[in-house]
């Protein structure tokens, strides 16, 4: 068994030290893994610098050739959709921003060709992104969201060396280049799913524990959690507050000023299940079934930038609230 990465980064991001951290975890966990890490030339070159050079002290590392106009996100899609051209043999991708919390060596005996997790560990219909999952096929024209009654999360991919292994990911790489050229949507997520619908919902469901997303109801995977996916997407908000330590920018840059993992930090993944921010939580239903809406956002970004018009909101609204509560009381 593989286990694989895929990473396309200049030193002006992050993505490295995520993967190094990941890589490190793996390697940690397992100290006998076979772990590959994929990458376009530019990465490959950018290694040469001495505080990029750790990576490939803990994983074999392959260099991916692409002409000079192919962009760093088109270089990472078109990496990750089509591994088994470079990767021989069954294989576990793993996305970059992850921490492994145990062995992995189990997947072994997963009883399927091709298996993945749900995205926010949950059906279509409790989803809260149905609506922009299903309007985003609608654009591109896909039909798999809606045929699954669920999303995959592109973060962890299961897949054997076999028929069926192969042809979801030659059709992953069909469908992503028709998005992405065609439709001008460059999102893997949606077109793995699409991909999986044209070959036949053949990809099974792999426990949440493969792909604990803490913020998207993963809490409860999170004590037998095999690899941990914090999402760095999530962070590039300049309002984000990171919920998970090892997902803080600040941390991030330490490892890239130093070019190596700090032993406060290395102690940190070695015990990754316990690596949280003080966070508030959300436990009204009604609250969470908007906190996506436009409303949510239009209210947050009108308290920070007219204050004063919010405040007129609150009351009103605060005025119409206890007039209610007085009138049902009649």
């Amino acid at each position: 068994m593989k286990y694989v990465y895929v990473l396309t980064s200049t030193p002006k991001d992050l993505y490295y030290e995520q993967a190094l951290m990941s890589v490190w975890s793996l390697r940690y966990r397992m100290p006998d893994a076979d772990i590959i890490v994929l990458v376009d030339d530019k990465t490959f070159k950018s290694f040469e610098d001495e505080k990029r050079s750790e990576l490939k002290k803990l994983a074999e590392v392959k260099s991916i050739e692409f002409d000079d106009k192919v962009t760093n996100v088109e270089r990472s899609r078109l990496i990750k959709t089509a591994i088994p051209d470079y990767v021989s043999g069954d294989f576990l991708y793993i996305d970059c921003d992850t921490i492994i919390a145990d062995d992995l060596s189990d997947i072994e005996k997963a009883g399927c060709e091709t298996g993945g997790i749900l995205d926010g560990h949950c059906y279509l219909d409790e989803h809260i992104h149905k609506n922009y999952f299903l309007a985003r096929d609608k654009k591109l024209g896909f039909h798999g969201t809606q045929a699954e009654g669920f999303n995959f999360n592109g973060g962890i991919v299961f897949c054997r060396d076999t028929e069926a292994g192969h042809a979801l990911f030659k059709m992953w790489n069909e469908v992503w280049k028709y998005s992405a050229y065609t439709k001008h949507d460059l999102h893997d997520q949606s077109a793995l799913n699409e991909a999986n619908y044209r070959t036949g919902l053949k990809m099974q469901q792999l426990p949440g524990e493969w792909n604990c997303q803490p913020s998207h109801g993963g809490l409860a995977f999170l004590k037998n959690a095999k690899i941990i996916h914090y999402y760095s997407s999530e962070f590039s908000g300049k309002n984000y507050v990171p919920y998970y330590k090892l997902a803080d920018k600040e941390l991030q840059n330490r490892i890239k000023e130093s070019g190596k993992i700090p032993e406060d930090i290395i102690e940190m993944i070695k015990d990754p299940k316990f690596q949280f921010n003080r966070v508030h939580l959300i436990n009204d239903s009604r609250i969470v079934s908007i906190m996506q809406s436009p409303l949510t956002f239009t209210l947050s970004d009108i308290k920070k930038h007219v204050p004063v018009l919010f405040n007129i909101m609150e009351q009103t609204m605060t005025g119409i609230r206890s007039l209610g509560k007085a009138l049902k009381k009649r």
